[in-house]
């Protein structure tokens, strides 16, 4: 009778063991909008020989709450989990939050459950992630902005002076034929013995009675 009753003894130790889970998260992290954020959980359990079956799921804001999964619309394609193994042989619970946006900021719950003679469950106290802009990202639409407008004030400028260039070259040769033809004429013209004589284009001289 003793003997059994040790053993009854012993068995329900043992449950009280296995019954013991904690589930621990870093209190906080944070991320840049667009890179990758690891969330991490991890628990602690005696034992898991006698497990059937065990899983964990990630929730925002509070546990229950809007599952963080490939499943939710919010979260399609960006979620990463851990492992069945990494869950039984590491213990580890976490996942990988990937293309981070601004509105994943908040509080992140990791809940762990495993199903041995009856179901055990746990969860942590929660993770926050506080996602920032990508400080890279704005100095380079800045610079391409400026090389944008740089090159536009630039063509402008050249644009300018070009036309300045050929109005100067405009204005030169003008000038230039202004005197080449007033040369022409005083050339073409002479006086002789008080008389004033043209030369022709077919370079006769002929008298210019209008003088």
């Amino acid at each position: 009778m003793r003997g059994l009753a040790l053993l009854l003894l012993l068995g329900a130790l043992k449950g009280c063991l296995l019954q013991n889970m904690q589930v621990s998260q870093i209190p906080a992290v944070s991320s840049t909008v667009g890179s990758t954020v690891t969330l991490q959980c991890h628990y602690t359990l005696s034992s898991t020989e006698n497990v059937i079956i065990g899983w964990y799921k990630w929730y925002r804001h509070v546990p229950g709450g809007p599952e963080v999964s490939n499943d939710n619309g919010d979260y399609t394609g960006r979620v990463s989990r851990a492992s069945q193994s990494e869950l039984f042989n590491n213990r580890s619970a976490n996942i990988q939050l990937h293309r981070v946006q601004s509105s994943d900021t908040g509080m992140y719950i990791c809940e762990v459950t495993f199903v041995f003679s009856q179901t055990l469950q746990g969860h942590g106290n929660g993770t926050f992630l506080n996602v920032t802009g990508d400080v890279t990202a704005y100095p380079s639409v800045t610079v391409h902005r400026y090389f944008h407008v740089h090159h536009l004030v630039g063509a402008i400028i050249l644009g300018t002076l070009i036309s300045f260039a050929v109005y100067l070259s405009c204005r030169t040769q003008e000038s230039k034929m202004s005197r080449r033809e007033t040369r022409t004429v005083r050339l073409h013209r002479r006086t002789i013995h008080g008389t004033n004589w043209t030369i022709r284009a077919n370079g006769q001289w002929s008298h210019d009675s209008a003088y």
